[in-house]
């Protein structure tokens, strides 16, 4: 809703959601803490409504993503991959 943007997604948010499958990031979040989506080994897809600029720009935790199996966010103008290196 207009007014109440998400920010950002805090330390341990979703850790541990095995039944998390998909998510959709706004544009609107600057943060992705430490361990957001640590062990949400049923995460497969990954969206951001925003550009691959704007998702760079985002401040996240070397350890957002622990765990999870998806290997690429997909923004509004392209994929960007997240797997590890």
């Amino acid at each position: 809703t207009i007014g109440n943007s998400v920010t950002s997604i805090g330390n341990d948010a979703f850790y541990n959601c095995m039944d998390l499958t998909k998510v959709t990031i706004p544009n609107s979040v600057t943060n992705i803490g430490e361990g957001a989506f640590w062990k949400c080994t049923g995460l497969t897809s990954i969206a951001f409504n925003g550009t691959m600029e704007e998702w760079n720009a985002i401040s996240k935790d070397y350890n957002w993503k622990v765990g999870v199996p998806a290997t690429e966010v997909v923004c509004t103008d392209g994929e960007i991959s997240i797997s590890e290196a």
